[in-house]
């Protein structure tokens, strides 16, 4: 039985044509791709690409179990779309019912598919990340005396950490010597880099849930790496939304749970099963964290996360085919959020060009959930931090060089317009209940985007947000799922 409680983001997107293709550059972007279950090599093949087609280089496979065979078929199925597209481990150090991973898993992943045509290479070594892998009573299970020991004894395993470049998330506040504190001053030349997953995806600092700050953790971690000779990775992230509390029917957040209550000793903001990392303004966070990398570039960036349909900060459509996957995105059938991988080309290509791309053709987009944050659940305590969320309708608009356009949202019987200009836009305003949609002029051409789900108001235990992308073609792409509560593959 799934949790009833989910929170997704609705957002549309209407593709009038396709955009530049994506430039070669030296910039590297992945996708944090989790690994949930087995699924067929064409599936992956599929999944694989489309990453390309939008400019991403590489899938960083996150698992914190070892599964072989999925290893096997996602890097045969790279190994068929051709050499272009890379692989790389992101071994995620933390224990549930899943399992975990051993140091002798580690070595395998490592040593097994070094040699692999797909295996991404950065600075002539094969790259590797982990989330999380500092905690020294992880490893002392396994007799190590702390966790740079054991870190160092699996390279050593490896065949010698000269042949890998490891990026591990490893959380620090993202400042200056809060990074080179935990990360390179404790592990020293076990790491060659940093990953601000943290800090650099949900970068609201100081406790301000409202609005991103100016990434304080990315300019701090990427001045530290580069002082030290490291190379420092940030994280880019539309929204996060994480549902870990209940099985068998159980709500997310059970009124007075241990783990929703600051006061019960634990850190309400990470340990809440039922949580948001502040406002999440729409397409607002996605784009302006982009623009904020793009000023100030590190050399790599991971996309978090393609498929972690648990956390609701997926990208990908729902391609899956296989049982357990399928029933890993459930909860948000009918939402997916691809509207995010189609806008995020566009910054891309930004990023690795260093030029903003001139789009050949309009694109509209139309973000939205369907429930206000005010409804009222009988028994259940809310989500964390819902208070810091904005009741809003957003529009985004990419525009192609030529006249201005005028875009006009609809929210019940409520209008907002406004006149838009080439290059990006976003636009917003309160919502009601009732249907949602987008209207576009520009010269003779006129067209409406519908939400295909009106906003409600009741005591239904969800607070939806949902995603649709609606192409050119007028064909509406494959629904993605959310995770079932009880599945928790990592972050």
């Amino acid at each position: 039985m799934k949790s009833p409680f989910v929170l997704a983001i609705l957002s549309l997107a209407l593709m009038l044509g396709q955009r530049a293709s994506m430039a070669t550059a030296q910039k590297m972007v992945f996708a944090h791709y989790l690994i949930y279950a087995p699924d067929s090599i064409d599936t992956y093949k599929r999944e694989i690409s489309l990453a390309q087609s939008k400019g991403i280089d590489a899938f960083a496979l996150n698992t914190n179990v070892y599964r072989k065979n999925l290893f096997d078929n996602i890097y045969e199925a790279a190994r068929q779309v051709g050499s272009s597209f890379k692989l790389f481990f992101s071994a995620d150090i933390h224990v549930d019912g899943n399992g975990r991973l051993s140091p002798a898993n580690i070595v395998s992943m490592l040593a097994d598919y070094r040699t692999h045509p797909n295996q991404l290479f950065y600075n002539n070594k094969a790259l590797f990340t982990s989330w999380l892998g500092n905690n020294n009573d992880y490893w002392s299970f396994y007799g190590y005396a702390n966790s740079k020991a054991a870190w160092d004894d699996i390279f050593s395993q490896a065949g010698g950490k000269s042949l890998y470049f490891f990026i591990p998330f490893f959380p620090t506040d993202g400042s200056y010597y809060g990074v080179k504190g935990i990360v390179y001053d404790t592990f020293g030349s076990t790491v060659d880099g940093y990953f601000g997953w943290e800090s650099s995806a949900w970068n609201y600092l100081g406790g301000n849930f409202d609005t991103p700050g100016t990434t304080p953790g990315d300019a701090s971690s990427l001045t530290v790496s580069n002082d030290l000779g490291k190379t420092y990775m940030a994280a880019a992230a539309p929204w996060f939304f994480k549902n870990l509390g209940g099985t068998s029917g159980t709500i997310c957040c059970v009124a007075n749970s241990p783990s929703c209550n600051p006061a019960a000793g634990r850190d309400a903001n990470s340990e809440c099963p039922c949580h948001v990392k502040g406002n999440y303004q729409g397409p607002g966070l996605w784009v302006q964290h982009w623009g904020q990398i793009i000023a100030n570039p590190p050399p790599l960036v991971e996309i978090v996360s393609w498929n972690d349909w648990i956390e609701g900060h997926y990208i990908a459509p729902g391609y899956s085919s296989g049982a357990a996957a399928s029933s890993a995105y459930v909860d948000v059938a009918g939402f997916p959020h691809q509207a995010y991988l189609e806008l995020g080309q566009h910054y891309i290509q930004w990023y690795k060009t260093g030029s903003e791309p001139i789009a050949t053709k309009d694109s509209v987009y139309l973000f939205y959930y369907t429930m206000p944050k005010s409804t009222s659940i009988p028994g259940v305590c809310g989500i964390l931090h819902a208070d810091k969320l904005s009741d809003v309708l957003y529009g985004a608009v990419i525009l192609s060089p030529g006249p201005s356009a005028t875009v006009t949202l609809h929210s019940g019987g409520s209008t907002h317009t406004q006149t838009v200009t080439q290059g990006v836009s976003v636009i917003g305003m309160g919502f009601s209940t009732g249907t949602q949609s987008l209207t576009f002029t520009r010269g003779s051409t006129t067209f409406t985007l519908t939400g295909a789900k009106p906003i409600i108001n009741s005591g239904m235990p969800n607070l939806l947000m949902a995603n649709l992308l609606l192409q050119a073609t007028a064909s509406w792409m494959p629904r993605a799922r959310c995770p079932d509560a009880e599945m928790s593959p990592g972050e």
